[in-house]
């Protein structure tokens, strides 16, 4: 009988030692410990004033503040990788954005994970319209004298990017592949060198994030020719898009996003989530970043995976077809 009674007493205990299932985790404790943020930039950049900005607000809707970390290393490779191999617990966040769909397909087999399915998308948090820019002296107005210039050049214009194969890059040569115009472009190291050398008249154009050259537009120092998402931006709303410009569908954009392990229960991702949309739509936290260019989308995580399959698809069949390689 005792044999009995210490084999059942032994199953309950195994039984209590069994992780509850993904539909059973108990998120109303969510974080039970302090939380760390991984930026894959570095310290000063966009990414990072996004996720300081919000990591203040999440600290009162958590009741302690998280740690941010800036691990910038292998173009973000690092930071992205720390997270996809890190414990499924929802303590661990990386912000990458667009760098995930990029990432693997410039260094996917270099890779120790496989950030497509490694990771999960918290939430799509923020989106940077792109814009292009030339020096006033090169004498057009608008897209179509743009594109009427780069004919006549025949691939002599030279585009500046803040790097080579980012989102920026492959914006253009899309644009490049859709009307036929070919370009030569001048990678840099980072936006501010190249806005640099076309304010200093060395290059023809540049293609980069808004907030980087929004104010040099609104002093004329710049010619803003359009904006590659399907809307106008709030922060410079004179300035055409594409689309308007009678290139159909073009809708290019860089992105902040939020991840996690993909193995994290979805509970708990849907817990992160709602709490990282609430800190997005903050007024203040809102009014600052839009001041800033960007334009919040706190999208659900759905949408966020989604966003990133569509970007891998899409820059993968770019990049193929102009050929783009990293240095």
């Amino acid at each position: 009988m005792n044999g009995v009674f210490s084999l059942l007493a032994g199953a309950a205990l195994a039984l209590t030692l069994v992780p509850a299932s993904a539909d059973e985790v108990d998120v109303s404790k969510y974080p039970q410990s302090q939380v760390r943020i991984v930026v894959t930039s570095s310290a000063g950049a966009s990414a990072d004033a996004l996720t300081r900005t919000v990591a203040r607000e999440l600290g009162k809707i958590w009741g302690k503040d998280p740690i941010v970390e800036n691990v910038a290393g292998s173009n973000g490779n690092i930071g992205l990788e720390q997270i996809a191999q890190g414990k499924p617990d929802g303590l661990s966040i990386v912000v990458g954005g667009d760098k995930v769909p990029l990432n693997a397909i410039f260094f996917g087999p270099e890779l120790k994970s496989d950030l497509i399915k490694d990771l999960s998308t918290v939430t799509k948090a923020v989106s940077n319209p792109q814009i292009l820019v030339v020096r006033p002296s090169l004498g057009v107005k608008n897209l179509d004298e743009y594109l009427k210039l780069a004919r006549e050049k025949n691939g002599t214009l030279t585009v500046g990017t803040p790097s080579n194969g980012g989102a920026h890059h492959i914006g253009h040569e899309l644009l490049g592949q859709l009307t036929g115009t070919k370009y030569t472009f001048i990678p840099y190291k980072g936006g501010a060198p190249a806005v640099t050398d076309l304010l200093g008249g060395h290059i023809d154009a540049v293609i980069i994030t808004l907030a980087a050259v929004t104010e040099h537009v609104r002093a004329g120092r710049l010619i803003a020719i359009g904006v590659s998402t399907a809307k106008r931006s709030a922060a410079l709303p004179d300035v055409p898009t594409f689309q308007e410009q009678g290139i159909k569908d073009f809708n290019i954009e860089t992105w902040q996003g939020v991840f996690v392990s993909a193995k994290t229960p979805r509970p708990l991702v849907e817990k992160i989530n709602r709490d990282f949309v609430a800190a997005l739509n903050a007024p203040d936290v809102k009014s600052f970043l839009e001041g800033q260019g960007f334009a919040v989308v706190a999208s659900t995580a759905a949408e966020g995976d989604a966003a990133v399959r569509s970007d891998f698809e899409n820059y993968s069949r770019v990049i193929k077809a102009a050929n783009i390689k990293l240095d």
